[in-house]
């Protein structure tokens, strides 16, 4: 038994005449009569009646046609799914997101994916920067916004963004009046760092930063998260750096300067593991990088 059978059935058991069946399908009479004697065969059952020229239904055929008509309807329904599918319309991507993102580049990115592609689902799980890349080993999440990346992996990236570092520090600070900052500028300043098991890549920056001026960064204020050390900055216990779309996000008594080592730079990746991936997280890192090319360096496919 094929689809065209059911169709061929469905049509004769909707007109109830062979004839008119056969000029819906666009096909002659005796073919058509044909196909649904063998489908009776198939079966072992008689699906109509012949009542002189008239034609009927049989019982079987009543309880074949409402089978019938749920076959083609799931058919027809699975077809267009697996379309849309292709087309990355519907399915499922798991986003693993640490807190920077979730006041900066991932609102705006969420938003324009929901609008775009209203019927894929979007689950996001938290983890620490430094535990992006496990959470994608893992298979905890299909794609994983990401600091750094090991020299020796095998995930899939691409760069979304390149930032140049800010000093954050308290309004009320006499640095504060600069234009610029330069690390050396802080050394008679608590330089409040990151954790070095949360934020590997922040923390090694700000200790090279500071090793080159000749002093060390703060070892009794590590914070894991960026907000949590502007904070301390707000409250006046020193000041630390960010990267430059920080600067968005209002904190109380707290100012964004430039760093003037411009040569540090802040990057962003969104990291996935399979090399081909579903159409839905296709879309997703492409939109990606969509969102992020309004920032001043364009995302580049590494």
């Amino acid at each position: 038994m094929e689809l065209r059978h059911l169709r061929y059935f469905l049509t004769v058991a909707r007109t109830l005449n062979f004839t008119k069946a056969a000029d819906e399908l666009h096909m002659a009479q005796p073919p058509l009569s044909r196909q649904i004697r063998e489908l009776e065969e198939e079966l072992g059952v008689a699906l109509f009646e012949r009542r002189g020229k008239r034609v009927f239904l049989s019982s079987a055929g009543q309880v074949f046609e409402e089978r019938a008509r749920r076959i083609l309807a799931e058919t027809n329904s699975a077809i267009v799914d697996s379309q849309r599918a292709a087309r990355g319309e519907i399915g499922r991507v798991a986003v693993g997101f640490f807190e920077h993102i979730a006041y900066t580049l991932l609102p705006p990115l969420l938003r324009e994916f929901q609008q775009r592609y209203p019927a894929v689902t979007v689950e996001l799980r938290w983890f620490s920067s430094a535990e992006q890349i496990n959470a994608l080993d893992r298979g905890d999440v299909d794609v994983a916004f990401v600091r750094s990346l090991p020299p020796d992996t095998q995930l899939n990236s691409v760069l979304l963004l390149q930032e140049p570092f800010y000093v954050a520090i308290a309004k009320d600070n006499p640095l504060a009046a600069k234009r610029q900052i330069s690390i050396k500028d802080c050394m008679q300043l608590r330089v409040i760092n990151y954790q070095k098991d949360v934020a590997p890549d922040y923390h090694a920056t700000i200790n090279q930063l500071c090793a080159l001026a000749g002093f060390s960064p703060s070892t009794s204020f590590e914070m894991g998260q960026i907000y949590a050390s502007l904070g301390l900055v707000s409250a006046g216990f020193g000041v630390t750096l960010v990267p430059a779309s920080v600067q968005r996000t209002h904190i109380d008594n707290v100012v964004y300067r430039p760093l003037r080592e411009q040569h540090v730079k802040s990057e962003l990746y969104l990291a996935w593991k399979e090399p081909n991936p579903p159409a839905a997280l296709g879309c997703f890192v492409q939109l990606a990088c969509e969102i992020a090319a309004q920032a001043p360096r364009k995302a580049k496919v590494k």
